[in-house]
């Protein structure tokens, strides 16, 4: 008598489990692919985090100084590098200066304005350094011309830095506004 062999369907007791060589070996790799894609791209999201916050404060820095040149009062900014925030103030037309300054509120928002990093969609970005003559303020008079502290014109261009190496500079006399990467 002869006997005939089962098909595979038929095998009793066989059962496929399990992950072959080759499928372990190209989900490694893939595997692989993603990690050195991924990597790098973490390390650009905090540099562009950093260079959307020196652009936002660039803007508002020249917005202050465009406000300062239409309407024919002075406006600040404020830095503190403690709280990474900064504010923005309007002179009194009655008393002139910094001392008269008082909350400077947005027409869009009806709120003081004010801006903070190292929060939310800015979470890393850290406010470093303030040099704008020797102070942590700076004001722009009727003409746009960049103040210090005391209210005395800029002789030198006042830097403020964040982290991952970015930069605004503030150029005495015309008080013009720029972002360095």
């Amino acid at each position: 008598m002869v006997k005939s062999r089962p098909h595979d369907g038929q095998r009793a007791g066989l059962q496929r489990s399990g992950f072959s060589l080759i499928e372990l070996i190209v989900v490694m790799a893939i595997t692989g692919i993603l990690a050195a894609v991924a990597i790098p791209s973490m390390s650009t999201t905090q540099t562009m985090r950093s260079r959307v916050a020196c652009r936002g404060l660039a803007r508002d820095l020249a917005y202050a100084r465009e406000r300062s040149m239409t309407t024919g009062v002075g406006h600040w900014v404020v830095l503190n590098t403690t709280t990474d925030s900064y504010s923005m103030l309007v002179e009194s037309t009655s008393t002139p200066g910094r001392a008269g300054a008082t909350a400077f509120i947005e027409p869009s928002t009806g709120v003081a304005f004010q801006r903070a990093w190292n929060t939310g969609d800015l979470a890393g970005v850290d406010l470093l350094t303030v040099s704008v003559g020797g102070g942590s303020e700076i004001g722009f008079d009727w003409r746009g011309r960049p103040l210090d502290s005391t209210g005395v014109l800029l002789s030198s261009a006042g830097v403020i830095t964040l982290s991952g190496s970015q930069s605004v500079t503030i150029e005495p006399l015309t008080g013009l506004v720029a972002s360095v990467p």
